[in-house]
């Protein structure tokens, strides 16, 4: 967890824990003046005439000066610990944050979505609860301590020193056992608030299906597999360090009545003037020694959080320290030329799979043409695309844009040449211009609109009360899923990019938009290189190129009417949506 806190730290807050430390020494010379104003006040007591009552006085005046100085220190402490772990904290998470952007597909595959917003929220609290809690005490504790202990030293009374001894021995092994038995449920409790968010997910993500199938009784069932044991180890932790609190007060009681107790044997047959000096040494005795178990309760306190914090710190850490699978090149080079695209013996196999997902993919796309792939579910049709912006690398051949291989260039420059539309129409909370304008946030509103008509956006857009500037809920759940396809494929339009990608981006639209908008693109983008993943034949058919994939092989390429004569498995797929005299068959 120091590994991880130490290197998130600027200079600003390296000076600010030196300063936090400078503090604590002031702190504590407060707290230890006020305990040998202690054995001076209890001597100035004793003491008879004008003078016992101007020492009075001043030694009580002494006092309330250093409480005052003492509790003005410890507020400025707090405040510098406050904002010196925030900030600590939030450096590490927007670290987090930023190593998150930049994973490829395949690095999603070693994190849940689930476990990467708990190590985002729950695990980054209770790192900033111990490092706020260290800052508190982390200083106090040992100065305190030693402090203490030298002082005690020039007491020089041995039973005095074994009693003391004997209470702090017996706190340490309870501390201990109490750690031993707590730890390990810390590790259960975050793999099962993963687990809790997973479930909670799923179930609101699916709750249309679930209502659909009267499955609430399953899903709760469900959650309560999770649910139970969460609060099962919640409880047996509460319980457990609800034994620390009163086991703390009772080392405390105990210390003073047994240094009592030692202390009335040992002033017991002493003369009054002996007595009376004995009485003085055992008060502060008694000061100094409970100064020693609240520094060790101080200690123990951070003890008891920084297990939980530690278990959070690895899951923090795992994240930050993977080893991204798609990376920048140190020596990118050049675009050569402009809107081509080509795979020579192009394959790609997932993690941990011994096969290739596809395989041997080989083809040439010029500018301005357009390209299509199809094939069966499962095909390999949106693993051949994802490689093209590099949302993964090839694991075999050389995937080529603009004449140069994309491990070459650098993702930024790359991705800039493309207009993406994902498979899943997705959009961002926020306004509809917002999410067109995505790519160039400044943007003018004409040229949202100017994608929008292609895209036949604009016309239920303008329907809205707010027009542009209207409300999308998140992940657009306030519109149907061709609204969202065609906002997505605005919003892939709108940078007038020289490639554009749409990965089965139509399905949602009728045949009858489905033709405008390719027809519209291909009028006002056609410069622009298309890559068309479909299901429908006719969405592909006058594509210039057309791949046929079957099982992550790629069966058949060309143009429409070679490929319904040549190709048996493009025949079957054209032969189950359109007649052979649709065909030209």
């Amino acid at each position: 967890m120091f590994k991880l806190l130490f290197k998130n730290m600027k200079a600003k807050q390296w000076i600010a824990v030196v300063f936090i430390f400078l503090l604590t020494l002031a702190q504590v010379y407060f707290m230890m003046t006020i305990v040998s104003y202690i054995g001076l006040l209890t001597a100035a007591v004793g003491a008879v005439g004008q003078d016992g009552t101007t020492a009075v006085w001043l030694n009580g005046l002494g006092m309330i000066v250093c409480a005052v100085a003492m509790v003005i220190v410890d507020i400025i402490i707090k405040f510098i610990a406050s904002a010196t772990a925030s900030s600590t904290v939030t450096q590490l998470r927007q670290k987090l944050y930023e190593r998150v952007n930049e994973f490829a597909i395949a690095d999603f595959a070693s994190f849940s979505t689930e476990s990467l917003i708990t190590r985002t929220t729950n695990d980054m609290q209770n790192v900033h609860l111990a490092w706020l809690t260290f800052l508190k005490t982390a200083f106090v504790a040992p100065v305190t301590m030693v402090w203490s202990v030298i002082l005690l030293a020039t007491q020089a009374n041995a039973k005095l020193t074994i009693v003391t001894v004997v209470w702090v021995v017996l706190l340490v092994a309870a501390v201990a056992i109490l750690l031993f038995m707590v730890t390990p449920k810390f590790r259960i409790i975050q793999k099962l608030t993963d687990a809790l968010n997973v479930s909670s997910r799923e179930n609101l993500t699916g709750v249309r299906v679930v209502r659909a199938f009267n499955a609430e009784t399953y899903q709760e069932e469900k959650f309560e597999k999770v649910n139970a044991p969460y609060t099962k180890t919640q409880i047996f932790i509460g319980r457990v360090l609800a034994f620390f609190t009163p086991f703390v007060m009772m080392v405390m009681m105990g210390l003073s009545l047994s240094i009592l107790w030692v202390s009335s044997y040992i002033i017991n047959g002493l003369s009054v003037e002996a007595a009376t000096k004995a009485f003085n040494s055992t008060n502060s005795f008694v000061m100094l020694a409970s100064q020693i178990v609240m520094s060790f309760i101080l200690v123990i306190t951070l003890i008891v959080i920084w297990p939980r914090a530690s278990v959070s710190a690895k899951r923090i850490h795992e994240v930050i320290a993977h080893s991204v699978s798609v990376l920048d090149t140190d020596h990118p080079v050049e675009f050569k030329e402009k809107g081509t695209i080509e795979f020579k013996n192009v394959g790609f196999a997932y993690p941990g799979s011994d096969k290739e997902a596809v395989s041997n993919i080989s083809f040439k796309v010029k500018k301005g043409e357009t390209i299509a792939f199809i094939g069966a579910t499962g095909s390999g049709k949106t693993t051949i695309i994802n490689l093209i912006p590099r949302m993964a690398d090839c694991t075999s051949g050389e995937v080529l844009v603009d004449g140069v291989n994309v491990k070459d260039v650098l993702q930024s420059d790359l991705r800039d040449r493309i207009g993406y539309a994902p498979q899943r129409g997705f959009l961002f909370k926020g306004n509809i211009k917002d999410n067109i304008a995505l790519k160039d946030p400044n943007m003018t509103l004409a040229d949202v609109k100017w994608a929008a008509e292609i895209a036949d956006a604009d016309g239920f857009v303008m329907n809205k009360r707010n027009g542009y500037d209207s409300e999308v809920a998140q992940g657009g759940s306030n519109f149907s899923g061709g609204q969202k396809q065609r906002l997505c494929i605005a919003r892939a339009i709108a940078p007038k990019p020289e490639i554009l990608i749409f990965d089965d981006s139509f399905s949602a639209l009728d045949y009858r938009t489905d033709k405008i908008v390719r027809g519209r693109i291909a009028e006002r983008l056609p410069e622009a290189t298309r890559v068309i993943i479909a299901q429908r034949v006719g969405t592909i058919m006058d594509a210039d190129q057309i791949v046929v994939l079957d099982h992550g092989q790629m069966v058949g390429l060309g143009k429409h009417k070679d490929l319904i004569r040549n190709c048996p498995v493009y025949q079957e797929i054209a032969l189950s949506q359109l007649s052979k005299e649709e065909l030209g068959l």
